[in-house]
Order: C-alpha cells, then sequence, then structure tokens
C-alpha cells in the first residue's frame, strides 16, 4: 500500500501591526519610480544647477556654485552610460573638461570662471540634460545619482582635463 504524503498544513503567516498597507505601500512606490519626474520637479532640479551656471558666468561664483553645475554633468553622464540620452555622451566630456580647466585655474586665481569653450561645451551639455530628465524615470534618475555618489566615494573621479593642463604646464 503506497500512500501518497500528504501536503503540509496550511499555516496563515501572522499578520503584521500595519496590516496589508507594507504591500500596498511597496506596490504604490514600484509603481511611482516607473513614471517619468513631473514638470515641476524637473523645473526645481534645474533652477539650481542653471542658476550656478549663471553665477559662474557673471563671476560671483564659488566651489559650492562649480560643483552643483559638475554633479549635473556628472548626472548626464550616467545617465547617458545608461542609455538616455545616449548621443549627449561628446558633449557631456567637453563639458566635463572644461569645468576641471575652471577647478584647476582656480586653484592658482582663487575664482571660478570658465573659458568660451567651457562656457559653450557646458551650456549645450546643460541642456542636453535637460532632456534627458524629461526623459528619465524617477527610479533611473536616483540609480544615476548612487552611482555618481559611489564613483566619488571610491575615488573614481573625472581626470581627463586635470591631466591634460599638467602635460600642457610641463
Amino acid at each position: 500500500m503506497n500512500k501518497k504524503p500528504r501536503n503540509k498544513k496550511y499555516t496563515p503567516r501572522p499578520i503584521g501591526t500595519a496590516g496589508g498597507l507594507v504591500a500596498i505601500a511597496r506596490a504604490t512606490m514600484r509603481r511611482q519610480e516607473a513614471v517619468p519626474l513631473r514638470e515641476d520637479q524637473t523645473t526645481d532640479l534645474g533652477l539650481a544647477y542653471w542658476l550656478s551656471m549663471q553665477n559662474l558666468l557673471t563671476g560671483d561664483a564659488n566651489e559650492e556654485a562649480w560643483s552643483c553645475v559638475v554633479c549635473a554633468l556628472n548626472i548626464g553622464m550616467a545617465l547617458s552610460e545608461n542609455g538616455i540620452g545616449a548621443d549627449a555622451e561628446p558633449w557631456l566630456v567637453k563639458a566635463l573638461d572644461g569645468a576641471f580647466r575652471a577647478k584647476i585655474r582656480s586653484a592658482r586665481t582663487g575664482n571660478f570662471r570658465f573659458d568660451g569653450e567651457a562656457i559653450t561645451a557646458i551650456t549645450d551639455a546643460l541642456h542636453a540634460h535637460d532632456e534627458q530628465m524629461k526623459l528619465a524615470t524617477r527610479a533611473e534618475v536616483t540609480e544615476a545619482m548612487n552611482l555618481v555618489r559611489r564613483r566619488i566615494d571610491e575615488g573614481h573621479v573625472y581626470r581627463e582635463a586635470a591631466n591634460q593642463e599638467h602635460k600642457e604646464a610641463a
């Protein structure tokens, strides 16, 4: 007599104090991450780096304004590496070159200013970044920001312009 083993007895999982609200909240967050940023959100984010760029153009800038612009450029680079506005990558590279030339120059002069080539490249790159932000979802923007943060923490920062400036000085 070959008896088939019985299935395990059903034991319901205990319900937490929040009930099913945690599962609902998680599902809602996943759904929100898959949508693009709202227009007011992209405007708010853009204001910070465009105002910093304006301060850099007028000579009324410090390292904080420079950092804000470079952060936007790095996020744009991370987005383009992930396929969002990938055609903007050459502009972003030129823009980062110009930004780091300004950083190196600031060590000598004490102020943050861009040269003509950098102004054009950074302006074009920031316009491209605005378009990237319209296309990217909240999750993609968050992922790009986290990638930039990891690169900074690991010491993997853009050094092309610094190496070029050093070679020219020698």
